[in-house]
Parts: C-alpha cells; sequence; structure tokens
C-alpha cells in the first residue's frame, strides 16, 4: 500500500514538474506566471532582455523581436513572449519564426499566433521571432516576456522598449497642423478690417 502510495505522489510530481516544458502555457497569457507550484517569479533584474529591431510600426509592418541572455552562463530554458498594447494586457498582431523547432505558437485572448513559447526546455541563450503588426493600428505596443531559467528560477512581464504606432504620431502631426491653421485663420480674421 506504501509503495503504491509513493509512486503515484511520485507521478504526480513528475506530472507537476513538466507541466509547461513543452511550451503549452496559452492558459497563463493573461498573468504570463508559469504554473510552478511553491514558487513566485523573481523580483530582481532579471539576466535577459528583449530587443526590437525598430522603434516604430505600421500596420501590417513586421519587426524583428530578440530574446536574449545577458550573460552565456545564465541561459533560459523557456520563454512566453506576447506584443501587448502599452498599458494594457490586450494582445495584437501575430507572431512566426525560423527557430521551428525551439518554438510553440499560441494564441491567447483568442488572437491567432498572438503569443509564442518554447518547445523544449533546451537551453536557449537567444530567440528570434519575427511580429507582423494587425492591419489596423492598436496604439504603442510592449514586447513582453517571461524568461523561465529553470523550474524555481523566472521572470515575468519583462518589456521591451517601447514600439511606437507610427499611424497615431502621424494622426497627432495632423491634427495638430490643422489646429494651427485654424488658430491662425482665427487671429488673421480677427486683425483684417473686413
Amino acid at each position: 500500500m506504501c509503495v503504491v502510495l509513493l509512486v503515484t505522489m511520485l507521478l504526480c510530481t513528475l506530472r507537476v514538474s513538466w507541466a509547461y516544458s513543452n511550451g503549452l502555457v496559452a492558459v497563463v497569457c493573461d498573468t504570463m506566471t508559469p504554473g510552478h507550484i511553491g514558487t513566485t517569479p523573481q523580483n530582481s533584474t532579471p539576466p535577459f532582455q528583449i530587443r526590437v529591431s525598430n522603434s516604430s510600426y505600421s500596420p501590417g509592418a513586421t519587426i524583428t523581436v530578440t530574446l536574449e541572455a545577458l550573460r552565456n552562463d545564465t541561459p533560459f530554458e523557456g520563454f512566453l513572449l506576447l506584443a501587448r498594447t502599452t498599458g494594457s494586457s490586450m494582445a495584437g498582431g501575430y507572431f512566426s519564426s525560423t527557430n521551428n523547432n525551439l518554438f510553440r505558437l499560441l494564441d491567447c485572448f483568442s488572437m491567432k499566433n498572438s503569443a509564442i513559447s518554447h518547445s523544449s526546455s533546451a537551453p536557449k541563450t537567444q530567440f528570434e521571432a519575427k511580429w507582423t503588426a494587425p492591419l489596423i493600428s492598436v496604439g504603442n505596443i510592449t514586447f513582453c516576456a517571461t524568461f523561465v531559467h529553470d523550474y524555481t528560477t523566472y521572470w515575468t512581464m519583462v518589456g521591451s522598449n517601447v514600439v511606437s504606432d507610427a499611424t497615431v504620431n502621424k494622426v497627432t502631426a495632423v491634427v495638430m497642423c490643422l489646429c494651427v491653421l485654424t488658430a491662425l485663420t482665427a487671429i488673421s480674421r480677427s486683425l483684417s478690417p473686413f
């Protein structure tokens, strides 16, 4: 009886410890926190970063997003990467990658391929993905990632630099120009004797 109980406990422990080693993490899209029993995210500065190829985007544009370890002796075994509208949890755009054996595309918030995750727990020091912006303006984007160094050591909500929506900035500039022209017209009319 004790042997059966011991084997059952061992199997349950193994199942829990391997729960996300295959990258099926779509259930944690909102919090980006791995379901690692008995652990909490690190609150120290992460030894990882997110680099982006552009500081702004236009609808339908593609940006290269690189996850990387800052030191070769601190690889990451797992990751979850999303593009979020800055200041919210809404995802936008979709991912693809050339590292086919290292990733899994996920549907977060019912949006196809809106997140990308690891497909194995093999150590990685760098991972590159392509993100394609939605065809409709969604505002500024921040790429957010969870980096898992090992089962008990991970960082959540690691953010990239903000990637500006070029459309929003152009609209703002046009609106400002119209406001200036309207003000100048009003001033000119008030100064005109007619």
